[in-house]
Protein backbone atom coordinates (compact mmCIF):
# COMPACT_ATOMS: atom_id res chain seq x y z
CA UNK A 1 0.00 0.00 0.00
CA UNK A 2 1.40 3.38 -0.87
CA UNK A 3 0.46 6.79 0.06
CA UNK A 4 -0.31 8.01 -3.40
CA UNK A 5 -2.93 5.22 -3.82
CA UNK A 6 -5.30 7.39 -1.05
CA UNK A 7 -4.64 10.39 -2.58
CA UNK A 8 -4.86 13.88 -0.60
CA UNK A 9 -6.64 12.38 2.71
CA UNK A 10 -7.00 13.79 6.20
CA UNK A 11 -5.06 14.00 8.94
CA UNK A 12 -7.76 12.05 11.03
CA UNK A 13 -8.32 9.61 8.41
CA UNK A 14 -4.16 8.60 7.87
CA UNK A 15 -4.17 8.22 11.65
CA UNK A 16 -7.38 5.34 11.39
CA UNK A 17 -5.47 3.66 8.73
CA UNK A 18 -2.00 3.58 10.78
CA UNK A 19 -4.44 2.23 13.62
CA UNK A 20 -5.73 -0.58 11.32
CA UNK A 21 -2.82 -1.51 8.95
CA UNK A 22 0.96 -1.51 9.94
CA UNK A 23 2.49 -1.43 6.60
CA UNK A 24 0.57 1.95 5.68
CA UNK A 25 2.11 3.51 9.05
CA UNK A 26 5.14 2.79 8.43
CA UNK A 27 4.99 4.90 4.90
CA UNK A 28 2.34 7.27 6.38
CA UNK A 29 5.02 8.04 9.97
CA UNK A 30 8.11 7.39 7.09
CA UNK A 31 9.46 4.81 10.29
CA UNK A 32 13.45 4.63 10.43
CA UNK A 33 15.46 1.79 11.31
CA UNK A 34 17.60 1.89 14.26
CA UNK A 35 20.68 3.65 11.94
CA UNK A 36 18.10 6.85 10.98
CA UNK A 37 17.77 4.74 7.56
CA UNK A 38 14.09 4.49 6.04
CA UNK A 39 13.19 1.06 5.76
CA UNK A 40 13.76 -0.61 2.65
CA UNK A 41 11.08 -2.27 1.61
CA UNK A 42 12.79 -2.84 -2.34
CA UNK A 43 15.77 -4.97 -1.00
CA UNK A 44 13.37 -6.90 1.48
CA UNK A 45 10.37 -7.51 -0.45
CA UNK A 46 10.40 -10.81 1.10
CA UNK A 47 9.12 -9.11 4.54
CA UNK A 48 6.29 -6.77 3.61
CA UNK A 49 3.71 -9.65 4.00
CA UNK A 50 5.17 -10.72 7.08
CA UNK A 51 4.77 -7.38 8.88
CA UNK A 52 1.30 -7.27 7.65
CA UNK A 53 0.68 -10.91 8.89
CA UNK A 54 -0.85 -10.63 12.43
CA UNK A 55 -1.77 -14.75 12.75
CA UNK A 56 -1.78 -15.66 16.42
CA UNK A 57 0.78 -18.62 15.34
CA UNK A 58 3.36 -17.75 13.41
CA UNK A 59 6.60 -19.46 12.67
CA UNK A 60 9.90 -18.22 10.53
CA UNK A 61 12.88 -19.95 10.28
CA UNK A 62 15.24 -17.91 8.73
CA UNK A 63 19.00 -16.59 7.43
CA UNK A 64 20.95 -14.77 9.60
CA UNK A 65 21.02 -10.83 8.81
CA UNK A 66 17.55 -10.28 6.75
CA UNK A 67 16.11 -7.63 8.30
CA UNK A 68 14.15 -9.47 10.74
CA UNK A 69 15.00 -8.04 14.29
CA UNK A 70 13.66 -4.49 13.07
CA UNK A 71 10.74 -5.99 11.64
CA UNK A 72 10.11 -7.66 15.49
CA UNK A 73 10.45 -4.66 16.96
CA UNK A 74 8.34 -3.03 15.19
CA UNK A 75 5.60 -5.36 15.05
CA UNK A 76 5.97 -5.47 18.47
CA UNK A 77 5.70 -1.59 18.91
CA UNK A 78 2.82 -1.37 16.50
CA UNK A 79 0.44 -3.93 18.32
CA UNK A 80 0.86 -3.19 21.75
CA UNK A 81 -0.23 0.47 20.72
CA UNK A 82 -2.97 -0.45 18.06
CA UNK A 83 -3.75 -4.01 19.09
CA UNK A 84 -3.83 -3.20 22.87
CA UNK A 85 -1.66 -6.39 24.15
CA UNK A 86 0.63 -6.77 26.47
CA UNK A 87 4.03 -8.69 25.24
CA UNK A 88 6.68 -10.99 26.00
CA UNK A 89 9.84 -10.57 24.42
CA UNK A 90 12.06 -13.14 24.55
CA UNK A 91 15.56 -13.35 23.47
CA UNK A 92 18.04 -16.56 24.75
CA UNK A 93 20.19 -14.69 27.52
CA UNK A 94 19.85 -11.60 30.16
CA UNK A 95 23.16 -10.25 28.39
CA UNK A 96 20.97 -10.89 24.65
CA UNK A 97 18.30 -8.92 25.94
CA UNK A 98 20.63 -6.43 27.35
CA UNK A 99 22.36 -5.83 23.67
CA UNK A 100 19.20 -6.21 21.52
CA UNK A 101 17.17 -3.69 23.82
CA UNK A 102 20.16 -1.23 23.79
CA UNK A 103 21.21 -1.38 20.49
CA UNK A 104 18.20 -2.28 18.64
CA UNK A 105 14.80 -1.12 20.20
CA UNK A 106 16.27 2.09 21.98
CA UNK A 107 18.16 3.18 19.12
CA UNK A 108 14.97 2.53 16.88
CA UNK A 109 12.73 4.47 19.39
CA UNK A 110 14.86 7.04 19.26
CA UNK A 111 15.15 7.76 15.44
CA UNK A 112 11.23 8.10 15.26
CA UNK A 113 9.56 11.34 16.94
CA UNK A 114 5.98 8.84 16.44
CA UNK A 115 7.68 6.00 18.45
CA UNK A 116 8.85 8.82 20.97
CA UNK A 117 5.64 9.47 21.62
CA UNK A 118 4.23 6.04 22.04
CA UNK A 119 7.26 4.98 24.39
CA UNK A 120 7.48 7.19 27.66
CA UNK A 121 10.52 4.52 29.51
CA UNK A 122 12.97 4.35 26.62
CA UNK A 123 15.87 4.18 29.11
CA UNK A 124 14.81 0.86 30.27
CA UNK A 125 16.17 -2.20 29.52
CA UNK A 126 13.74 -5.02 31.09
CA UNK A 127 10.26 -3.58 29.93
CA UNK A 128 8.60 -0.31 27.15
CA UNK A 129 5.43 1.09 28.37
CA UNK A 130 3.90 2.08 25.44
CA UNK A 131 0.41 3.63 26.10
CA UNK A 132 -1.38 1.68 28.00
CA UNK A 133 0.67 -1.90 27.45
CA UNK A 134 3.62 -3.14 28.16
CA UNK A 135 5.94 -5.13 26.07
CA UNK A 136 8.15 -6.72 28.62
CA UNK A 137 12.02 -7.82 27.49
CA UNK A 138 13.01 -11.49 29.58
CA UNK A 139 15.69 -13.96 29.19
CA UNK A 140 14.91 -17.90 28.62
CA UNK A 141 17.84 -19.27 31.42
CA UNK A 142 16.14 -18.01 34.63
CA UNK A 143 12.78 -19.91 35.72
CA UNK A 144 11.78 -16.72 37.63
CA UNK A 145 11.82 -14.43 34.33
CA UNK A 146 8.98 -16.67 33.13
CA UNK A 147 6.79 -16.64 35.73
CA UNK A 148 6.07 -12.97 36.93
CA UNK A 149 4.01 -11.22 34.05
CA UNK A 150 0.94 -11.89 32.09
CA UNK A 151 0.97 -11.43 28.82
CA UNK A 152 -1.35 -11.28 25.54
CA UNK A 153 1.25 -12.29 22.96
CA UNK A 154 4.63 -14.16 23.63
CA UNK A 155 7.60 -13.60 20.92
CA UNK A 156 10.31 -15.84 21.06
CA UNK A 157 13.51 -14.33 18.95
CA UNK A 158 16.48 -16.60 18.40
CA UNK A 159 14.31 -19.57 20.02
CA UNK A 160 16.78 -22.14 18.60
CA UNK A 161 19.32 -20.93 21.06
CA UNK A 162 17.01 -20.27 24.16
CA UNK A 163 16.11 -23.08 27.18
CA UNK A 164 13.35 -24.77 25.51
CA UNK A 165 11.64 -25.95 28.89
CA UNK A 166 11.10 -22.30 29.87
CA UNK A 167 10.28 -20.93 26.48
CA UNK A 168 7.43 -23.82 26.95
CA UNK A 169 6.80 -22.12 30.99
CA UNK A 170 5.94 -18.87 28.90
CA UNK A 171 3.06 -19.86 27.49
CA UNK A 172 1.09 -20.19 30.97
CA UNK A 173 1.76 -16.16 31.20
CA UNK A 174 -0.96 -16.27 28.22
CA UNK A 175 -3.29 -18.18 30.49
CA UNK A 176 -6.07 -15.38 30.81
CA UNK A 177 -5.54 -13.33 28.12
CA UNK A 178 -8.54 -13.56 24.98
CA UNK A 179 -5.79 -13.26 23.01
CA UNK A 180 -3.14 -16.12 23.06
CA UNK A 181 -0.86 -14.80 20.80
CA UNK A 182 2.56 -17.15 20.33
CA UNK A 183 5.15 -15.94 17.64
CA UNK A 184 8.55 -17.73 16.89
CA UNK A 185 11.95 -16.57 15.11
CA UNK A 186 15.18 -18.03 14.93
CA UNK A 187 18.07 -19.12 12.75
CA UNK A 188 17.33 -22.80 13.28
CA UNK A 189 18.91 -25.89 14.64
CA UNK A 190 18.13 -29.19 14.08
CA UNK A 191 14.81 -30.85 12.33
CA UNK A 192 13.08 -31.35 15.89
CA UNK A 193 14.51 -28.34 17.88
CA UNK A 194 12.78 -24.91 17.96
CA UNK A 195 11.81 -23.51 14.67
CA UNK A 196 12.65 -26.77 12.46
CA UNK A 197 9.91 -28.48 14.80
CA UNK A 198 7.25 -25.38 14.77
CA UNK A 199 7.89 -25.39 10.66
CA UNK A 200 6.54 -28.78 10.71
CA UNK A 201 3.02 -27.51 12.14
CA UNK A 202 2.88 -24.85 9.65
CA UNK A 203 1.88 -23.91 6.15
CA UNK A 204 5.39 -23.45 4.90
CA UNK A 205 5.52 -20.91 2.42
CA UNK A 206 8.07 -20.23 0.31
CA UNK A 207 8.90 -17.15 -2.01
CA UNK A 208 7.76 -18.44 -4.96
CA UNK A 209 10.03 -16.23 -8.14
CA UNK A 210 9.55 -16.09 -11.98
CA UNK A 211 12.65 -16.76 -14.72
CA UNK A 212 12.83 -13.21 -16.59
CA UNK A 213 13.45 -15.56 -20.00
CA UNK A 214 10.98 -18.31 -19.60
CA UNK A 215 8.37 -16.76 -16.96
CA UNK A 216 8.30 -20.55 -14.97
CA UNK A 217 7.56 -19.93 -11.28
CA UNK A 218 9.79 -21.62 -8.76
CA UNK A 219 11.80 -21.51 -5.69
CA UNK A 220 15.32 -20.32 -5.12
CA UNK A 221 17.43 -23.92 -3.67
CA UNK A 222 20.48 -25.27 -2.86
CA UNK A 223 22.47 -26.02 -4.84
CA UNK A 224 20.22 -26.34 -7.97
CA UNK A 225 19.68 -22.83 -8.11
CA UNK A 226 23.57 -21.42 -8.20
CA UNK A 227 25.95 -22.37 -11.15
CA UNK A 228 29.17 -22.97 -9.41
CA UNK A 229 31.00 -22.58 -12.63
CA UNK A 230 30.11 -19.18 -13.73
CA UNK A 231 29.15 -18.48 -10.02
CA UNK A 232 25.76 -16.86 -10.86
CA UNK A 233 21.86 -17.74 -10.02
CA UNK A 234 20.31 -19.94 -12.66
CA UNK A 235 16.87 -20.67 -13.33
CA UNK A 236 16.26 -24.40 -12.35
CA UNK A 237 13.67 -25.11 -16.15
CA UNK A 238 15.69 -22.96 -18.60
CA UNK A 239 19.15 -22.43 -16.63
CA UNK A 240 18.77 -19.03 -17.84
CA UNK A 241 20.86 -16.33 -15.60
CA UNK A 242 18.31 -15.07 -12.55
CA UNK A 243 18.59 -11.22 -12.00
CA UNK A 244 18.75 -9.58 -9.15
CA UNK A 245 15.22 -8.64 -10.06
CA UNK A 246 14.24 -11.73 -10.03
CA UNK A 247 14.97 -12.76 -7.32
CA UNK A 248 13.89 -9.44 -5.47
CA UNK A 249 10.54 -9.48 -6.70
CA UNK A 250 8.25 -13.11 -6.01
CA UNK A 251 5.39 -13.91 -3.61
CA UNK A 252 4.56 -16.33 -0.69
CA UNK A 253 2.99 -19.41 -1.35
CA UNK A 254 1.83 -22.08 0.91
CA UNK A 255 3.41 -25.57 0.48
CA UNK A 256 1.35 -27.33 3.00
CA UNK A 257 -1.05 -27.15 5.71
CA UNK A 258 -0.63 -26.47 9.58
CA UNK A 259 -1.55 -24.34 12.26
CA UNK A 260 1.62 -22.15 12.03
CA UNK A 261 1.67 -19.46 9.70
CA UNK A 262 4.94 -20.24 8.77
CA UNK A 263 7.92 -18.70 6.39
CA UNK A 264 11.27 -19.57 5.12
CA UNK A 265 13.82 -17.14 4.22
CA UNK A 266 17.36 -17.97 3.03
CA UNK A 267 19.88 -15.47 1.80
CA UNK A 268 19.46 -16.87 -1.88
CA UNK A 269 16.65 -14.78 -1.88
CA UNK A 270 18.42 -11.46 -0.70
CA UNK A 271 19.13 -9.19 -3.89
CA UNK A 272 22.11 -8.11 -2.49
CA UNK A 273 23.90 -11.76 -1.98
CA UNK A 274 25.52 -12.23 -5.06
CA UNK A 275 25.89 -15.91 -5.94
CA UNK A 276 29.59 -15.65 -5.39
CA UNK A 277 29.26 -15.07 -1.36
CA UNK A 278 26.90 -18.06 -1.19
CA UNK A 279 29.64 -20.49 -2.71
CA UNK A 280 32.21 -18.85 -0.71
CA UNK A 281 30.24 -19.44 2.37
CA UNK A 282 29.55 -23.29 1.27
CA UNK A 283 33.52 -23.35 0.87
CA UNK A 284 34.52 -21.96 3.96
CA UNK A 285 31.92 -22.55 6.61
CA UNK A 286 30.90 -25.81 8.63
CA UNK A 287 28.16 -27.44 6.94
CA UNK A 288 25.69 -26.76 10.08
CA UNK A 289 26.43 -23.20 9.75
CA UNK A 290 25.98 -22.79 6.07
CA UNK A 291 22.63 -24.56 6.98
CA UNK A 292 21.28 -22.37 9.74
CA UNK A 293 22.41 -19.51 8.92
CA UNK A 294 22.99 -19.00 5.00
CA UNK A 295 19.97 -21.43 3.88
CA UNK A 296 18.09 -20.95 6.70
CA UNK A 297 17.66 -24.84 6.96
CA UNK A 298 17.62 -26.73 10.26
CA UNK A 299 21.05 -29.34 10.33
CA UNK A 300 20.94 -32.65 10.78
CA UNK A 301 24.40 -35.28 10.31
CA UNK A 302 23.04 -36.60 7.16
CA UNK A 303 22.32 -32.84 5.65
CA UNK A 304 24.12 -31.42 2.42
Amino acid sequence: MSLQDFGTISPQDAERLSERQINWWLEYRKIKNEQGHPLDFRQHLFLYDIYADFSPLLVCKKAAQVGFSTLAILKTLWAARYLGMDIIYTLPTDSDVGSFVGSKVNRIVAQNPILQEYVKDRDTIEQKRVGAQIIYYRGTFTNRAALMVSSDLNVHDEVDRSNQANVAAYASRLQHSKHQWQWYFSNPSTPTNGVGKLWEESDKREWVIQCGTCKAPQTLMWPSSIDPEQERYRCIHCDATLSDDDRRVGIWRPTGEGKYSGYHISLLMAPWTPAAKVLELERSKAPDYFANFVLGEPYALTDL
